[in-house]
């Protein structure tokens, strides 16, 4: 369903929503966790609710000079809290630490954004730069292996991941000058192995 003015949870039954979300949001994978929920909240008509077109309507109507509560407003606070549920349900403790106090499901997206793309892209901008120096030294290649894979299988938690031919190169770059003729005739291949067939090309 598209996103409307009249959010509702009726394309899907919410306990169905609640249990689509398997990603606990934490500090380390802001990205997986909005690639999950955004989607989802498209395909309800419920984005409206958190990208600001949709603000909440008047709370009452006045006519003939008397103010009654806005049947529009407590229909939209209806479908704004089971977004904050349907939100809250997918917070770990410590992200839900950061929405405290947030009563809109728009204030709570903010909250999250503001504090959790900043943290990934940081750890984005950490683990990189950790391809890019990590070095062997005195570990062997298997203990070196699993070190450099690490770090790798750490970027597709918060949404990167890292290119096949960048991952086989940057390995061999940590492997030192010792592995130089190794990793001239690696690079040689077409079509490169993988770095599964390259740990254990390098292992033997």
């Amino acid at each position: 369903m598209a996103a409307s003015s009249n959010p509702s949870f009726d394309t899907l039954p919410y306990g169905t929503l609640i249990h689509m979300l398997t990603i606990k949001l934490s500090s380390t994978n802001y990205l997986s966790w909005r690639s999950q929920i955004y989607p989802l909240l498209i395909g309800q008509g419920l984005i409206s609710l958190v990208d600001g077109s949709c603000p909440a309507p008047p709370t009452d109507v006045v006519a003939d000079g008397n103010s009654t509560p806005n049947p529009a407003y407590q229909s939209w606070r209806v479908d704004d809290q089971r977004l904050v549920s349907l939100i809250f349900s997918s917070l770990s403790e410590e992200a839900m630490s950061v929405v405290v106090g947030c009563t809109t499901a728009r204030a709570v997206w903010l909250a999250l954004e503001h504090t959790f793309s900043h943290q990934s892209k940081a750890r984005e901008l950490r683990l990189k730069g950790q391809l890019q120096s990590i070095k062997k030294g005195g570990q062997s290649v298997s203990e070196f292996g699993r070190d450099f894979k690490l770090v790798c299988d750490q970027l597709p938690a918060i949404g990167r991941s890292v290119d096949e031919t960048d991952k086989i190169h940057l390995f061999m770059k940590g492997l030192g000058s010792d592995f130089s003729s190794f990793s001239a005739t690696q690079m040689a291949m077409s079509p490169l192995p993988s770095f599964s067939d390259l740990l254990n090309n390098a292992e033997a």
